[in-house]
């Protein structure tokens, strides 16, 4: 519980904020690149 609550208190600093759109934009091209079709799959 209390490495949420420190997450939280991070959140709220200007760093904190720049550190979750980068996870946040990271986490989003790997969900691309896994679910992108393959070229070699049949259509």
């Amino acid at each position: 519980m209390g490495f949420i609550l420190d997450l939280t208190e991070t959140l709220k600093t200007p760093a904190g904020i720049v550190g979750l759109l980068v996870v946040v934009g990271a986490v989003y091209a790997l969900v691309k690149w896994v679910f992108a079709p393959h070229p070699d799959d049949e259509q």
